[in-house]
């Protein structure tokens, strides 16, 4: 094994838009909790729930997140009960977040973190980004946007291991 391949790279004086091995979430680590208002103007609190979660930091100017939205609705149908979604917008305001949520007919819960304060929280700064966190609240499966859907039913098997994708036909 080669000792250098672990060591802790120098701090650079240049700025860098990754966070440091000490910001954001991986997997194996307990999820933050985080509290967001949704676009109806009520209050979620991550904690509330109990059971898995998958939790996607988005955009409404993302491209990609636009392509995976009808995929989430179409997997919420099919998780019922078993596992909550949750779409978290960064840096945009709640009329917005709304009308476009509107506009693609999801009717998947929708945070809004005007100030990135979750999203720095979080590490999420490629956008999409998708946490699954199990029911002990650990995160098991990061995946970045534009990923196919088998990356994603593997990541929910992750979490929800009784979970089996049905054909279901695209909008």
């Amino acid at each position: 094994r080669d000792a250098s391949a672990t060591a802790t790279p120098e701090p650079s004086s240049a700025p860098s838009l990754s966070p440091s091995p000490a910001e954001g979430v991986g997997i194996g680590q307990r999820a933050p909790d985080f509290e967001v208002t949704l676009t109806d103007g009520s209050v979620m609190n991550t904690s509330d729930f109990e059971g898995p979660l998958w939790i996607n930091f988005m955009a409404t100017w993302c491209p990609q997140c636009q392509d995976e939205l009808p995929m989430m609705k179409r997997f919420q149908r099919q998780l019922e009960g078993q596992m909550t979604l949750l779409l978290v917008d960064v840096g945009e305001d709640r009329d917005t977040v709304r009308s476009f949520v509107r506009s693609l007919d999801v009717d998947l819960p929708v945070g809004v973190d005007e100030d990135g304060t979750v999203q720095a929280q979080w590490g999420a700064y490629a956008l999409p980004v998708h946490f699954w966190i199990d029911a002990d609240g650990i995160v098991q499966e990061i995946v970045y946007g534009g990923a196919p859907p088998e990356i994603f039913i593997q990541a929910i098997t992750a979490v929800v291991p009784e979970f089996s994708a049905e054909e279901t036909p695209e909008p």
